[in-house]
C-alpha cells in the first residue's frame, strides 16, 4: 500500500467516525426531545389530576354547606314553630280565663233574673 492509499483509508475512517458521531448526536437529541415531551405529558396529567381533586373537594364542600344550610333552616323553622305554639298556648290560656269570667258573669246575671 502506498501512502496515498493509506491516507485515503485514514480519511475514510475519520469520515465514517464523524458520520457515526453526528448520527449518535442526532439520536441523543431525538431521545432528549422525546424525554421532554413525555415529561410535559406527565406534568399535564398531574395538573389535570390535581384540578379534578380540587373540583371534587369543592363539590364536597358545597354539598356540606347545602346540608348545613338545610339543617339550619330546619332548626330555625322548628324554633319558629315552637315559639308560635307557645304564643298560641298563652293566647288559649288567656281566652280560657276570659271565658271563665264571662261564664261567671252570665251565671250571675241569670241568677238575678
Amino acid at each position: 500500500m502506498n501512502t496515498e492509499e493509506t491516507q485515503s483509508q485514514t480519511n475514510n475512517q475519520w469520515e465514517i467516525a464523524e458520520d457515526r458521531r453526528v448520527e449518535a448526536e442526532g439520536e441523543r437529541a431525538c431521545y432528549e426531545r422525546t424525554r421532554r415531551v413525555a415529561e410535559k405529558q406527565r406534568s399535564a396529567m398531574e395538573h389535570r389530576r390535581q384540578v379534578r381533586e380540587k373540583e371534587r373537594e369543592i363539590g364536597e364542600r358545597l354539598r356540606d354547606t347545602e346540608r348545613r344550610g338545610e339543617r339550619l333552616a330546619a332548626e330555625y323553622s322548628t324554633h319558629s314553630l315552637r315559639a308560635q305554639i307557645e304564643s298560641v298556648k298563652v293566647q288559649i290560656s288567656q281566652l280560657s280565663s276570659r271565658l271563665a269570667s264571662i261564664e261567671a258573669l252570665c251565671k250571675a246575671m241569670h241568677e238575678q233574673l
